[in-house]
């Protein structure tokens, strides 16, 4: 084997190692960027905070309506969500990770939502709207299976409405919002072992719940 093609075969390995992709490169910037909006944020920078809830608007509002059945109440929460967190952006540490603690925060509103004594009689057996559903799942409707997704949606959403809070909450992040595991106990500040137990507990609930609807019993 010849000089030349030893440094040729081993430039490729020696290049990916010292230089990162593009899809590296594209992620720091975006951390970087946000970081920056943070801090302008923090310093009281009203148009830097409304960057950051245009970034992050739809995610919380897909999170609330998940957690809440219904788009006027997600609505309510989401606003509520971006409000308290610039209240609060003064306590926010910088070495975290502002999604989760975003998230953390529109978590809290869903969960005095769900002890309000004035919402749970109106909203906890509410099946979801069209526009509901369509919100949260695809803006497209499906002209063959439509009203089978739609009662299946209807069922599955009556379902997690009856599910304990904290199972509550990692069906919403993980199957509605498709957070990894990872993703999903930074925001509930549990182990990924918690996640895995939860999201099992909630599946077993969730299919002999929907089991005994179908049934009639």
């Amino acid at each position: 084997m010849t000089a030349d093609t030893e440094c040729s075969s081993a430039f490729p390995e020696w290049f990916s190692a010292c230089f990162p992709s593009p899809d590296e490169v594209a992620l720091s910037l975006s951390q970087r960027r946000e970081s920056d909006l943070v801090e302008a944020s923090r310093n009281g920078s009203h148009e830097a905070y409304r960057s950051l809830v245009a970034l992050y608007q739809d995610r919380i509002f897909r999170f609330c309506l998940g957690w809440v059945g219904n788009t006027e109440d997600a609505e309510e929460i989401c606003q509520d969500t971006f409000v308290n967190a610039f209240s609060a952006l003064p306590r926010f540490r910088s070495s975290g990770q502002f999604s989760s603690w975003l998230y953390r925060i529109a978590r809290n509103n869903c969960h005095d939502h769900h002890r309000s004594r004035r919402h749970r009689n109106s909203t906890q057996n509410r099946p979801l709207e069209r526009g509901d559903i369509n919100s949260m799942i695809s803006p497209v409707p499906q002209p063959d299976d439509s009203a089978v997704k739609i009662e299946e949606l209807k069922r599955l959403e009556s379902g997690i409405a009856r599910l304990p809070v904290n199972l509550r909450d990692v069906v919403v992040l993980c199957c509605v919002e498709g957070m990894s595991y990872a993703e999903c106990a930074a925001i509930l500040r549990c182990s990924i072992r918690a996640v895995e137990g939860r999201l099992y507990r909630a599946r077993t609930e969730l299919e002999a719940w929907c089991g005994k609807d179908r049934s009639g019993d």
